[in-house]
């Protein structure tokens, strides 16, 4: 396969006094810049009394800064071209903005005021707290997400990396503003800052932007250490009144700086990742048992995890769970086909360089390879990592992932204990 839309330039790396780090790639072709703060905070950085702290934090940036008030910043990023939002992760919260190439410094002005200048005023917390309370609602009316929410809290229970994003809402409920302010000064911290930007642009220019607005930023106190993951395998049953049972299974997988992150990405697709994959092929085009399966793979920064979710009417819940034990087992007792690897590196290359025609995709690559690795990995790299993985990876991968007592699964809806059972 021919790699189309290189990056014309190699991209750029510098690290401000205070360990804020900037990296950049040029697209000089383009009209826009997509531009990002990452910090690397996010919901597993949470002790057990802050849970939903990092997303309520995201939440009150929008709610005004010392320079700004709410109305202020929304008027502000619809100038801008209203591509701006921000969102949080079990390991990162970003606020992220694309704009044209002329809009740069004020969008990267508006961005460093947003991530580190929050308000966090009496009266936009209270009105804030109520806005994810809502959310949190819908989450709890919506079985599909809150299966997974479930899973989680389960499966990496005893270990923050269990903890929803959003906050348990009894939380979210009683928090003061002193509790988000401690909570930020004790895990913003420069160092693990990332300002990432692709686009048309002047790294220079943007480092002699940066630096004067973020130079301030310090945080004396000593760094939070991140809880190692922990497991508990097991089935998690959440009976419910639905139409549909909707189940989560899934397993402990490599982190986001293993070399056989490809080799499990090149499983999860083969597994359940696109439409030619066994559980769809299967599952809803042979049997006719779920009109929606899917695997997903998650990596993080010492472990990953890799599941499978599911819809299913009740009567077919048997049925399809036996189908999936009989799919992982058929994984790691007999090699995936050299076609299935094939068609499987095409699906993953082409996504990769699809993406790579987006700066806001670019710009996101940019930030996860500094964060994960330290340093950029070039296109080049990623596509050889793909091509490299054999049959005989996928199948010891596999045989190390598919132990049945290594799983758990959740399932929400009209379910008892017959029928939900891992036994591959």
């Amino acid at each position: 396969m021919n790699i189309t839309g290189k990056s014309p330039t190699m991209p750029q790396k510098s690290v401000l006094p205070n360990g804020i780090r900037l990296v950049t790639e040029v697209l000089p072709h383009s009209h826009a810049v997509s531009l990002g703060l990452w910090l690397e905070v996010g919901s597993r950085d949470e002790a057990a009394a802050e849970r939903g702290l990092t997303h309520f934090l995201e939440h009150m940036a929008f709610k005004g800064t010392a320079r700004r008030r709410a109305y202020d910043i929304a008027r502000e990023i619809d100038q801008l071209g209203g591509l701006g939002n921000a969102f949080t992760t079990r390991e990162n919260t970003c606020f992220h903005i694309k704009v044209l190439a002329e809009q740069l410094p004020r969008a990267l002005d508006l961005i460093i005021d947003l991530g580190l200048h929050p308000r966090c005023h009496g009266e936009d917390l209270e009105r804030e707290r109520t806005v994810i309370l809502e959310e949190i609602a819908a989450q709890e009316d919506n079985p599909e997400e809150l299966v997974q929410v479930h899973f989680a809290r389960q499966f990496w229970r005893g270990c923050s990396l269990g903890h929803s994003i959003l906050g348990e809402a009894e939380d979210i409920a009683r928090f003061p503003r002193e509790a988000l302010v401690d909570y930020r000064r004790a895990t913003h911290r420069p160092e693990r800052l990332v300002v990432a930007a692709a686009g048309n642009l002047d790294h220079q220019q943007l480092l002699d932007l940066l630096g004067p607005a973020a130079a301030a930023f310090e945080n004396g106190a000593p760094a939070r250490e991140r809880q190692s993951a922990a497991v508990h395998p097991g089935n998690y049953l959440y009976p419910r009144d639905l139409e549909q049972a909707h189940l989560c299974l899934g397993t402990r997988c490599v982190p986001a700086g293993d070399d056989r992150r490809f080799a499990a990405s090149l499983l999860h697709v083969i597994l359940g990742g696109n439409m030619s994959s066994r559980l769809f092929q299967v599952i809803r085009e042979d049997l006719g048992l779920a009109y929606s399966i899917y695997s997903y793979l998650s990596f993080y920064q010492d472990t990953g995890l890799l599941e499978i979710c599911a819809g299913v009417s009740p009567k077919n819940l048997a049925p399809l769970l036996a189908a999936v034990n009989k799919e992982l087992r058929r994984f790691k007792t007999a090699p995936v086909t050299d076609r299935e690897l094939s068609a499987a590196k095409e699906y993953l290359k082409s996504s990769i360089i699809l993406n790579a025609d987006d700066s806001e995709q670019r710009m996101l690559r940019l930030a996860k390879n500094e964060i994960n690795f330290g340093h950029y990995i070039p296109l080049e790299d990623i596509i050889a990592g793909v091509e490299r993985v054999t049959v005989e990876e996928i199948l010891a991968l596999a045989r190390e992932l598919m132990q049945a007592d290594h799983w758990a699964l959740a399932a929400l809806g009209p379910v008892t204990g017959g029928g939900c059972a891992l036994e591959f």
